[in-house]
């Protein structure tokens, strides 16, 4: 599967964030961009929609209480992109 570099940035932001445990865990989404390279929100929403047609990333709640996770895919492709052999 073909990813941009801010896809990937998205994907290691999400799975190695401050309020998760481990890579699968739901995230606030409002604290994935701040440990991204993305400055502007319309770029944000770009990128998750892209993460989300390709299946590797699903959204909840909405506002202030959205929350975004890895799903088994997306899980599987951090681990790629890590080195890991998960």
């Amino acid at each position: 599967m073909n990813l941009t570099e801010l896809e990937k940035d998205v994907i290691v932001a999400i799975a190695e964030n401050q309020y998760a445990d481990r890579p699968g865990d739901p995230v606030w989404s409002f604290a994935i961009s701040y440990h991204t390279k993305i400055t502007k929100p319309e770029q944000m929403g770009g990128v998750v929609s892209s993460l989300i047609k390709k299946g590797l990333v699903e959204c909840s709640g909405g506002d202030k209480d959205a929350a975004i996770e890895l799903t088994d895919a997306g899980i599987k492709i951090y681990h790629g992109l890590k080195g890991d052999q998960a």
